[in-house]
């Protein structure tokens, strides 16, 4: 059924017209089959998050729900210490192990990697609550109860995050997909929906908001470690030969210093906030952040896609990776224009939905919405530097971004508040793919269309 819908699509004239010269049918195919499930499900997706949010709100205060939200923040940088860049390393290097046929290495890679994942949880999570406990560290301290109420998601969040990669480096992307972006919002709106039969239909406070979430997230990871199981089966027949060992540990750890910026980069300004605006706006702002969202959705859908593609024709020669690379650019820009129409004319009307309160971040949604599409614009410039075996450049260059939105959030938030906020990260978004831009023209010989318009116009 999905190879029609794709055949169809592919033979239509204004799409063959749009799309690059030189990507074969057999990855154009994937690409386009891979975001038309992506689509489906992160469609899908996008509605039961939007309610849950919704129904996790109204079922809260904008304060409770704010400290929930600064919690799972934490939750979110700790579970990305804890990955250690293993996420990104099984996603570059499992393609490569399946094509070659190395099915020991591949099961060394899985078993490592989730062995690695349960001590660095033990040892983080003790670090980081002993920290606080003996440290006064504002806006963590004061909230140590919350923090050890939620120090097992540290380890069901990274594993869940983990074993989708896997999921999806087997070629199992709609799989991989499945349960957080539909079962996890789902689990989240009936836990919720119970806690509240329970207490009588009063007022969720932000401990059982965070219990609810930890508990669904466990659930969400015995699932997903129950389908890598299943799907990793047919890779445990002996190979011909038993292959050497490999040292990936410092490609780990470029990896995870790449994750960790990226996660920073997202959370950064929210981790400010509470220094300068009550706890009230942290609520708000993500809320903004999350509608905001919308257009990087286009991003994301290819980027179930494009990781191993260009892990796998990493040798194949600069003009394929430039024609992979401007076909999913130029669709990525065709799909995200609507999404930045939609927030621009109906945001303030979304934003009402969660309450009158909440329509103050209107302003701070159009500036990160226009900080997301730039994502689209520039194209997955840093996906062909992390699989293409040029991690350290992506990992400067997502450095100097989170040093340029740090400098900007503490510079604007205090003068703007939520907007400034905002504003800071469109500031950062601009330096980021510029430099991305830039990098993979000198490094890769591939150019962005903006780049190459620029290049162009200057001779």
């Amino acid at each position: 059924m999905t190879s029609n819908w794709t055949n169809r699509i592919l033979g239509h004239p204004l799409i063959a017209r749009y799309l690059a010269d030189g990507v074969s049918q057999a990855d154009r195919g994937k690409i386009i089959r891979g975001t038309l499930q992506s689509f489906l499900i992160q469609g899908f997706s996008i509605v039961l998050v939007f309610l849950s949010n919704i129904w996790v709100v109204r079922s809260s205060d904008a304060d409770q729900y704010g400290l929930y939200v600064h919690v799972f923040n934490w939750v979110s940088i700790l579970s990305v210490i804890v990955m250690g860049g293993r996420d990104d390393l099984v996603l570059a290097q499992l393609p490569r192990y399946i094509g070659a046929g190395e099915h020991g290495r591949l099961r060394r890679l899985v078993g490592s990697a989730n062995g690695f994942l349960l001590l660095a949880a033990l040892g983080v999570n003790a670090l980081f609550l002993i920290t606080i406990s003996l440290i006064p560290i504002r806006t963590l301290s004061e909230h140590r109860e919350l923090f050890v109420l939620a120090s097992a998601a540290v380890y069901f969040s990274a594993c869940l995050t983990l074993n989708q990669m896997i999921l999806q480096a087997l070629n199992h992307v709609r799989l991989s997909q499945l349960v957080e972006k539909i079962a996890r919002p789902l689990l989240l709106l009936a836990g919720t929906f119970t806690v509240r039969l329970l207490i009588h239909w009063d007022k969720l406070d932000s401990q059982q908001l965070i219990l609810t979430a930890s508990i669904v997230t466990g659930v969400c990871c015995s699932i997903v470690l129950g389908l890598v199981h299943r799907k990793g089966r047919k890779y445990e027949t002996p190979p011909l030969k038993e292959e050497a060992g490999e040292q990936l540990s410092g490609k780990a750890l470029w990896f995870f210093f790449i994750s960790l910026l990226n996660l920073l980069s997202t959370k950064i300004t929210m981790l400010i906030l509470p220094w300068f605006a009550p706890e009230s706006s942290i609520g708000i702002f993500n809320v903004s952040y999350r509608l905001a969202d919308l257009l990087i959705f286009p991003f994301f859908l290819m980027h179930t896609v494009l990781p191993q593609l260009f892990a796998r024709h990493s040798t194949t020669g600069t003009a394929y990776t430039q024609s992979l690379f401007s076909e999913s650019n130029r669709l990525m820009t065709f799909l995200s224009i609507p999404l930045l129409l939609l927030n621009i004319l109906l945001g303030k009307f979304f934003l009402g939905w969660f309450g009158p309160q909440f329509q103050t971040g209107y302003t701070a949604l159009l500036y990160i919405s226009l900080a997301q599409f730039l994502f689209s614009l520039f194209g997955p410039a840093n996906t062909i530097l992390m699989m293409q075996d040029k991690e350290k450049y992506s990992a400067l260059c997502l450095l100097i971004y989170v040093l340029t939105l740090s400098a900007a959030s503490r510079w604007l938030i205090p003068i703007a508040g939520l907007t400034g906020g905002a504003l800071a990260i469109l500031i950062g978004s601009g330096v980021y793919n510029i430099m991305l831009a830039v990098l993979v023209w000198r490094l890769c010989g591939v150019r962005s269309p903006w780049l190459a318009f620029f290049l162009r116009s200057r001779g």
